[in-house]
């Protein structure tokens, strides 16, 4: 969720509780306790780091007590002697514990996946509720936080929006996911892995991505659906990332395994050949592999989007590999040697992030290793 929602949440919440300190501070404290999870950000200083950090840690339930901690005591305005109807500091710790716990919630319906298990489990957790900026979501919140801030019972019903909203969203998603499922299973097609995201102006608007067996392996379609579930733009196909090379590839990189664990239903499609190493190998192939959860099917969004500086397909791995005989046709090299068996050999890699500007240009891959404690702890591998 963008940063203004996360703050605005933050902002409804305290003016929602009674008796809150009689200081200027109150709303300003709140609202930047409930978008404090994303500073995160702050600490990758390249591509992989963001995918290991953003929403990683400080978003995890785990750290949850210590996010709070570390939060009040910040917020020091809200319990010092000096401000009227201070609160305790422990009643300020429960308040920015349920503020990171608001963020956490907002993240989590989005279609990003955020690592709430860290430093169990690094499973991205993605609802599929909201589309990742929602105006019909985030303007009540400001205009609750603009016209409504001196009457409690309004502020009461901002915050409820807060869940009622994205939580009708998750219930939409699931019966459309149902429904599609249902209509795919009538029309006696082979798919697996459906996943339905919401779309811009979501709950209206929404789209489809599932896996589809064919002659040639399987494709990632994608199609816009309306309202009520029904199908409101025609199938676009792309070739999904056969299991084999996306094993091959994660066993030789901790990049493209991060990544790939990252994507939903990623595809692959030859590389432009202005993106190619200046020094391409002589035997090798080179490929773009990304996801389609960050676009969208309605056509005004789409110029929107095109308008974005630097816009392109927002997380990108480009990767040069000598493929195997065992690998797809379509992604074998023209020259491939006869002998069964042989895997992909990855021989360089990038990943390129086109709206933050972080690229980590080609280099040699780096093979997963396990970590260490500190490394483990925070989701950097």
């Amino acid at each position: 969720m963008d940063p203004v929602t996360h703050a605005a949440s933050g902002a409804v919440a305290m003016l929602a509780l009674p008796g809150r300190p009689a200081t200027r501070w109150a709303v300003p404290l709140a609202a930047l306790v409930a978008a404090s999870p994303d500073l995160d950000i702050l600490f990758a200083s390249g591509p992989l780091q963001f995918l290991l950090l953003h929403r990683g840690i400080t978003h995890s339930l785990a750290a949850l007590p210590v996010m709070g901690l570390i939060l009040a005591v910040c917020s020091w305005p809200l319990w010092r002697a000096a401000t009227p109807a201070r609160w305790s500091f422990a009643r300020v710790w429960l308040l920015a514990c349920a503020l990171v716990l608001l963020h956490i919630w907002l993240d989590v319906v989005t279609t990003y996946g955020t690592m709430i298990f860290l430093p169990f489990s690094h499973e991205r957790v993605r609802l599929n509720g909201i589309f990742i900026i929602d105006l019909l979501l985030t303007l009540p919140l400001l205009w609750a936080v603009w016209r409504w801030r001196t009457k409690r019972a309004l502020m009461l019903l901002a915050l409820a929006w807060i869940f009622v909203y994205p939580a009708l969203g998750v219930g939409l998603n699931a019966w459309h996911t149902a429904q599609t499922e249902a209509r795919l299973a009538a029309e006696h097609r082979l798919v697996s892995r459906v996943t339905v995201l919401p779309d811009a102006l979501a709950p209206f608007f929404w789209r489809v991505l599932f896996e589809e067996e064919n002659a040639k392996g399987k494709n990632v379609r994608e199609q816009g659906l309306n309202a009520l579930g029904q199908a409101r733009t025609p199938e676009r196909a792309c070739t999904a990332v056969p299991n084999a090379l996306a094993a091959d590839l994660s066993r030789q990189s901790v990049t493209c395994e991060t990544f790939l664990q990252f994507a939903v239903l990623p595809v692959i499609a030859p590389l432009r050949r202005e993106e190619w190493p200046q020094d391409p190998a002589q035997h090798a192939r080179e490929f773009l592999i990304h996801d389609l959860r960050f676009g969208s099917n309605l056509e005004f969004v789409q110029k929107l989007m095109a308008m974005r500086p630097h816009a392109d397909i927002p997380f990108q791995l480009m990767v040069e590999v000598e493929l195997g005989q065992g690998d797809s046709p379509d992604l074998r090299p023209k020259n491939a040697p006869q002998a069964a068996g042989s895997g992909a050999r990855l021989l360089r890699e990038r990943l390129r992030f086109s709206d933050s500007g972080r690229d980590s240009r080609w280099g040699t891959p780096r093979p997963p290793r396990p970590p260490s404690f500190w490394p483990w702890l925070v989701g950097l591998r």
